[in-house]
C-alpha cells in the first residue's frame, strides 16, 4: 500500500494527513480528497491515462538518503547548508560520502548515547557504545571526536563546540586539555609541540608567536655553525695536537679526553667561552623545546579564545561566521613541511 501522507491533493494542493479520507484513480491510481474527486467529477489527469506522461506514485527515496549533510567523523546529522558539525565541528564542505550504513539519528549528543544492558554509558567512558552496535548495522563511531565534552559546555565565555570549529583537527586531545585548564588549571605536555617547537606553532597558526622563535631559533643555529668553524673546532684541534691526538681520530679514550680538557683549562677565558657557545646554543635550544611543550596548550586554547571571540564579534551572519571558522581554523600543513624543508637545507649547507 502507497503512503500518500505529505504528498498534494491535485485539485486542492493541501497536503495529505494520515487522518484525511483519501481516494485514488481507478485507471493511474492518483490520490485525492474524497470530496475534491466527487467536485472535480473524474480524475483530472484523464487525458493522459494510458501515455508516458500519466500520474505515476513518487519513487521510494532510499532509507539511508536525508536533507543534510552527515558528519563523516561523528555520525551527526546537520543542516544541507552547514560548513562544520554541529556536535564535533569537523568541517563539512568536503565531497559528502554515502554513508548508507548509519542508523537513523546515529550522531548521538553528548550524554544520550544509547542504553547498554539498560544503563547508560558516558560518551568518555570505555565501551561506550552498544557492542555490535545496532541489528543489521555496523557500528557509525567509535570515539567521542569532542573526547567527552559537551559541545554546548563553556571554555571561560566560548562554548566548546565552537573552539572545535576552529581547532578542526585533534579535537580529542585539545577540547578535554582545553577544559581541564580552564576548569582545573590543570596543564598537560604536549610532546608535539615538544619536539617540533616552532614547527608546531606555526602548524597550529600561532603565526605571531611561531615567527619569533623560528627567528630566534635560527639565528642561535647559524651562531652556533659560525662559532664552531671559526673558533671552537679550530681550538679543539689546537688542543687535541697538543696533546699528541691526531685530528682524524674518530673517538678519544678517556686518558685524552682529560688531557685535552686539562689543556682546555690552561687557555684564555674568552677562548674557553668561545669553545662552549656551541654548547651553550644547544642547550638554550633544548630549553626553548621544553618550554613550548610546557605551555603549547595553553598557548593555543589563548589563540583559539581570541580568535573565536573576534569571529563573534565580526561576523554579521552565521554564514559569515562559519566561513571564518574555515578560513582561520585547522591547520597549515604546507607552512609546516616548508619549515622542515629549510631546516633540511641549513643542516646539508652546514656540512660543507
Amino acid at each position: 500500500m502507497i503512503d500518500y501522507t505529505g504528498l498534494k491533493c491535485p485539485v486542492c494542493g493541501k497536503t495529505f494527513t494520515a487522518d484525511d479520507d483519501i481516494v485514488v484513480c481507478p485507471e493511474c491510481g492518483a490520490p485525492y480528497h474524497r470530496e475534491c474527486y466527487t467536485k472535480a467529477g473524474k480524475c483530472v489527469f484523464a487525458d493522459k491515462h494510458g501515455t508516458p506522461d500519466a500520474w505515476k506514485p513518487p519513487s521510494p527515496q532510499p532509507d539511508h538518503q536525508e536533507n543534510g549533510k552527515r558528519c563523516p567523523r561523528c555520525g551527526s546529522l546537520n543542516s544541507a547548508a552547514a560548513l562544520f558539525c554541529e556536535h564535533c565541528g569537523q568541517p563539512l564542505t568536503v565531497n559528502q560520502q554515502d554513508f548508507h550504513g548509519f542508523p537513523q539519528n546515529s550522531g548521538y549528543p553528548y550524554g544520550n548515547y544509547p542504553p547498554q544492558n539498560g544503563r547508560p554509558i558516558p560518551p568518555n567512558q570505555p565501551g561506550g557504545f552498544p557492542q555490535g552496535g545496532f541489528p543489521g548495522q555496523p557500528i557509525p563511531f567509535l570515539f567521542d571526536p569532542m573526547g567527552g565534552v559537551n559541545p554546548e559546555e563553556r571554555i571561560e565565555d566560548v562554548p566548546a563546540g565552537e573552539i572545535a570549529k576552529l581547532v578542526q583537527s585533534n579535537t580529542t586531545y585539545y577540547l578535554p586539555a582545553f577544559m581541564n585548564l580552564s576548569r582545573f588549571h590543570r596543564n598537560r605536555f604536549n610532546f608535539g609541540a615538544f619536539l617540533f617547537s616552532c614547527g608546531w606553532l606555526l602548524y597550529r597558526k600561532m603565526y605571531k608567536l611561531g615567527g619569533i622563535l623560528t627567528a630566534a631559533m635560527v639565528m642561535l643555529y647559524l651562531a652556533s655553525i659560525y662559532v664552531s668553524v671559526h673558533y671552537s673546532d679550530p681550538i679543539l684541534q689546537s688542543l687535541m695536537l697538543s696533546a699528541g691526538v691526531s685530528s682524524d681520530s674518530a673517538s678519544l679514550t678517556y686518558d685524552q679526553t682529560m688531557q685535552v680538557i686539562n689543556l682546555l683549562m690552561q687557555k684564555p677565558v674568552w677562548q674557553i667561552l668561545l669553545f662552549s657557545v656551541p654548547s651553550i646554543i644547544s642547550l638554550v635550544n633544548f630549553v626553548i623545546m621544553i618550554v613550548v611543550g610546557i605551555n603549547a596548550n595553553r598557548w593555543y586554547l589563548r589563540h583559539c579564545m581570541t580568535k573565536v571571540r573576534a569571529i563573534r564579534e565580526s561576523a554579521q551572519s552565521q554564514t559569515e561566521k562559519e566561513i571564518a571558522f574555515q578560513e582561520q581554523g585547522g591547520v597549515n600543513t604546507g607552512l609546516a613541511l616548508a619549515l622542515l624543508v629549510c631546516y633540511m637545507i641549513l643542516i646539508y649547507l652546514s656540512a660543507f
